[in-house]
């Protein structure tokens, strides 16, 4: 359609115009833009494929008094014990020692230190097998080795043998050293029982600034959250593991995907794909509630910067391309399905699995998985594939408040014969308002929680017509007409319990006065209790 008005414009004006040849390419390549419709799936190489982590190599580092309790996360060693070894489930318990040298590339000179207790060295100079042979030689219980890597502070990585650095997930978990080890078994069987994990740069940074006693406790994740890095620049992102429990996927169904009337009058039901939205504010429940303080946790704002909860059902889709990118060019963005407030910068984004994804033989192909896409992101693209309780969390928003372009993300194509759910959570840099925590809910609790979106436009329209589009003043009448419509709401049903009241104790009447006998003659007097006659 475009190339046909480039043309009938081109044509009614003089083929010399200069105006007229730059409107037909502009026209030509809008309608170019119509006719290729989404972007081919790109191939990501596997060093850029997430999550790398799982709950078999997840760590947990322990320490403090009994009033306060700091922790880190550890990824373990592809040699040595695993996670669901009796080394990591029992747990180790022992003081924290520095090696010396700190790296560990040469015999510790303080092995008599080093004995029994937890050994910390640094990334760097020597491969990882080495720092395990010279901590098993000195009766290390444990190994810890820091990431030196500056950049990248949060960053973490399973630790190979016969490597100084992160290889890819090809290499299998070897528990002694190389073949050519066999003149040392007693080491090799050392090294095999030692507990090594790497912790990140940031918590090497805490253990340093540690006092003694540095008593610590070394155990397995045992499906505890735990953080994985994935790109610390353009865009910030990185992914929670066990970011929600079974019971909390089972309250954000039940709450959320409950069969109701859509726009047009179709209806839907519990496998029909689209978003839901419903704005319980306050009114969440338990489980809702304790998901929403490990989120505010996760990301480091308070609960009441998170905005309503959205789920998404994600069907089999026919088109092998990537969904519409999104690039959130408008952080504060008016979502007219919630009514949230326009006011609210978005700065970070939420988005958690429900569902792993379909088994390979499933999947048409192995790009089918319904995986997340970071076509911008820094150096290379990134794709996060999803799996069960994985909580992807990016940053929108620069540290100046401008959008961040390269958290453009786009979906992938989903090829699995049953749908898939998705979960929707946005950070807001400020607070929302009291009245649409807490009051909206409430007006809308008759309605099921959602608001019609004829009905929340119009009210926009309105507000913006008086106020000025998207202005504070706005957002803040908005608020007024929340408190004054829950007010009206509220007063028949506080005239109601008046009314009941009254009639209650009007019902119970006024007690009624013990009549005197006439049993006893005039001027007779009572007996005092407890005297004689």
């Amino acid at each position: 359609q475009g190339m046909i008005a480039a043309a009938g414009s081109v044509m009614a004006a003089p083929v010399s115009s200069f105006l007229s040849v730059k409107r037909m390419l502009l026209f030509g390549v809008v309608g170019l833009a119509f006719v290729v419709r989404g972007v081919a799936v790109p191939e990501i190489g596997s060093q850029n494929v997430y999550p790398k982590r799982s709950n078999e190599d997840a760590a947990l580092l322990e320490w403090g008094s009994s009033a306060i309790i700091h922790n880190a996360d550890g990824v373990v060693a592809r040699f040595g014990p695993s996670a669901t070894d009796a080394e990591f489930e029992l747990g180790i318990e022992a003081e924290l020692v520095m090696a010396d040298k700190r790296q560990g590339c040469e015999p510790l000179s303080n092995a008599a230190q080093v004995a029994t207790q937890i050994v910390v060295m640094t990334r760097g100079t020597c491969d990882f097998g080495t720092k395990a042979e010279n901590a098993a030689r000195a009766g290390a219980a444990a190994m810890i080795v820091v990431n030196s890597d500056r950049r990248s502070p949060d960053r973490t990585f399973a630790m190979s043998y016969r490597a100084k650095g992160e290889v890819g997930e090809s290499e299998q978990r070897r528990r002694s050293r190389a073949a050519d080890d066999d003149d040392d078994p007693a080491l090799a069987e050392a090294v095999a029982r030692l507990p090594s994990i790497m912790i990140s740069y940031a918590a090497g940074q805490q253990l340093r600034e540690l006092t003694r006693p540095r008593r610590m406790r070394l155990f397995a994740g045992g499906g505890r959250p735990f953080i994985e890095s994935v790109t610390d620049v353009a865009p910030v992102l990185y992914l929670v593991h066990n970011a929600i429990t079974d019971s909390e996927i089972a309250a954000a169904k039940r709450l959320l995907l409950g069969g109701g009337p859509q726009e047009g009058g179709s209806t839907t039901t519990m496998t029909t794909p689209g978003k839901r939205h419903r704005v319980l504010g306050a009114l969440r429940g338990r489980e809702l509630s304790n998901f929403y303080e490990r989120v505010a946790s996760i990301v480091g704002y308070d609960v009441d910067h998170l905005s309503d909860v959205a789920l998404e059902v994600r069907g089999p889709s026919s088109n092998p391309q990537l969904g519409p990118i999104q690039d959130y060019s408008r952080l504060s963005r008016f979502n007219a399905d919630t009514g949230d407030d326009a006011r609210l910068q978005t700065i970070m984004t939420v988005r958690i699995y429900l569902e792993d994804p379909p088994p390979p033989e499933e999947a048409a192909a192995a790009a089918e998985d319904g995986g997340l896409y970071f076509l911008g992101a820094k150096p290379l693209a990134v794709k996060v594939v999803p799996a069960k309780g994985l909580a992807a969390v990016w940053y929108s928003a620069l540290e100046d408040g401008s959008l961040d372009r390269s958290a453009a993300h786009a979906d992938g194509p989903y090829s699995g014969d049953r749908p898939t759910h998705v979960l929707h959570l946005r950070v807001y840099a400020n607070s929302r308002s009291l009245a649409r925590r807490v009051l909206l809910p409430m007006v809308l609790l008759p309605f099921g929680g959602r608001p019609q979106k004829t009905l929340v436009l119009a009210s926009k329209r309105f507000f913006a017509r008086s106020f000025g589009e998207g202005s504070a003043a706005s957002e803040a009448a908005v608020d007024v007409a929340l408190y004054v419509l829950a007010a009206l709401l509220a007063a028949p049903l506080i005239f109601a319990a008046i009314l009941a009241f009254n009639y209650v104790e009007h019902a119970r009447g006024k007690p009624k006065r013990k009549k005197k006998s006439n049993s006893e003659p005039p001027g007779s007097k009572k007996k005092a209790p407890g005297k004689k006659a």
